[in-house]
């Protein structure tokens, strides 16, 4: 497999696919070449954001939009999650012209923190554990695995399936920041973003009206992804997301609540 694209916005995958030449072949892509360690003075600063509020069991769905390339396309994904005890478990499921995407996260209690994670599409499927700031897992295509072994540096968090359910947890004011650690899947190699909040709008998606904060969230370690939240005052419901993603070429990606 030549090439494996990840993307996700409001916790819901997005891409899990492959180009038409990997489909038809049958290896694994080789492990990436290992990346430079984030400076000590960035890993520090990514200290784990504590929420105000817990997650909430239900079920959001909503009407994504995917510009890209001049062509649009019109999708939809449902985040289900879970009260499992000790921790949540969140589920995102997409249905694409490739077939259903899956994205499962077990989230730990009560820092709400991603301890493991499984992406499934077709051939393609990921599982990972995160104990002990690494992670341990292994990339599969056609029965074919290659193992993923990396150094975090700390806890992941807002990552996954529900990771922009567990933003919305945060005690969201104007002026309010936050840095903390997501693994990028595709490059095997731990990422910090950084979060601000922004300004209280007024949104309208299908699911209604809202006054919201306005999330930013962009890398604060070089890369090039951004992000725009819109979580709802009242019930901290993610009700809206722009995403642009650098892995689908600055791909547009817009979210919004429909029920």
């Amino acid at each position: 497999m030549k090439r494996l694209i990840l993307a996700f916005t409001c916790g819901a995958l997005l891409a899990l696919a492959t180009t038409a030449k990997a489909q038809s072949a049958a290896e694994v892509p080789q492990a990436s070449t290992p990346a430079a360690p984030i400076a000590p003075e960035k890993a520090d600063a990514a200290a784990l954001p504590k929420p105000a509020t817990d997650l909430q069991p239900g079920t959001y769905k909503y009407q994504v939009t995917l510009e890209m390339g001049g062509q649009k396309m019109d999708l939809k994904v449902s985040t289900v999650i879970t009260d499992g005890g000790s921790s949540w478990t969140a589920v995102n499921t997409l249905d694409t012209p490739q077939g259903t995407a899956t994205d499962t996260s077990t989230i730990a209690k009560p820092a709400l923190t991603l301890s493991k994670r499984s992406l499934k599409q077709g051939p393609v499927g990921v599982e990972l554990d995160f104990a002990g700031d690494k992670a341990i897992g292994k990339m599969s295509m056609n029965g074919q695995d290659q193992a993923i072994a990396a150094d975090l540096g700390g806890p992941l968090f807002a990552d996954g399936a529900a990771g922009d359910q567990v933003i919305a947890t945060l005690p969201l004011a104007v002026g309010y920041s936050a840095t903390f650690r997501n693994f990028d899947v595709q490059a095997q190699k731990v990422k910090l973003d950084r979060l601000t909040v922004a300004a209280v709008e007024t949104v309208t998606v299908p699911a209604g009206k809202f006054e919201a904060f306005r999330v930013d969230v962009a890398s604060a370690d070089g890369g090039t992804d951004k992000k725009t939240l819109w979580v709802a005052k009242d019930s901290h419901k993610v009700v809206k997301v722009s995403t642009v993603a650098a892995a689908l070429g600055g791909a547009i990606i817009t979210q919004e609540l429909a029920e």
